[in-house]
């Protein structure tokens, strides 16, 4: 086999790969959260066979769909620490997050419904909680370091609350509330934590 034959079967191999995680995005944007393997070869024409040749199981398909997020919206899975004044910190807090959360939406979803049976979605998720703890952590270091000790940890435990996916998920969802608004609400929760003493 030339060396341009292997070229182009990878390539192909490669766009397959593709428009699978593309296709599984799209299943979990309309809702179906746990497709199977023949929905997914059904919206990309190609064969259940086809689709085990490049993903070996659902895990597989998640850590790959986990990959593309992160390449797509690298900056929002690093979470920065913010600067600036205390008003610019929350501000950009609040906006990261709605930003974030509105972004992994669909697959976050998704990922609830069977993270309780893959040590692989567990870890993900308990390094992405742990990621944003610590920018929550040294975003508002200076506030925090005026505080007693007890008080801090209170007041980290709230900012890692009021910040989190079940919080913007319960206002914006639940509540159905507009980002906009889910957004401000965030925002005056961090600004209300902020001030206990």
């Amino acid at each position: 086999m030339t060396e341009t034959s292997d070229d182009g079967r990878l390539a192909r191999g490669q766009r397959t790969r593709e428009a699978v995680i593309d296709a599984l995005f799209d299943l979990y944007a309309e809702g179906n959260l746990t497709p199977t393997i023949e929905d997914i070869a059904s919206r990309v024409g190609r064969t259940t066979r086809s689709i085990y040749t490049h993903f070996q199981d659902k895990e597989a398909l998640a850590v790959a769909m986990a990959e593309r997020l992160l390449e797509l919206h690298g900056e929002l899975f690093r979470a920065r620490p913010l600067t600036g004044t205390q008003t610019q910190r929350i501000d950009g807090i609040a906006a990261h997050r709605a930003e974030f959360y509105e972004t992994v939406a669909p697959v976050r979803r998704s990922t609830l419904v069977r993270i309780h049976r893959s040590p692989e979605l567990q870890q993900q998720q308990a390094f992405l909680a742990a990621h944003f703890r610590k920018q929550l952590t040294r975003t508002f270091e200076h506030e925090l370091s005026t505080l007693d000790d007890d008080v801090a940890a209170e007041v980290l435990e709230l900012l890692d609350l009021h910040t989190s996916w079940e919080t913007w998920d319960r206002l914006h969802v639940w509540q159905k509330l507009p980002v906009d608004t889910s957004r401000k609400i965030v925002t005056g929760l961090i600004r209300q934590a902020l001030r206990r003493r």
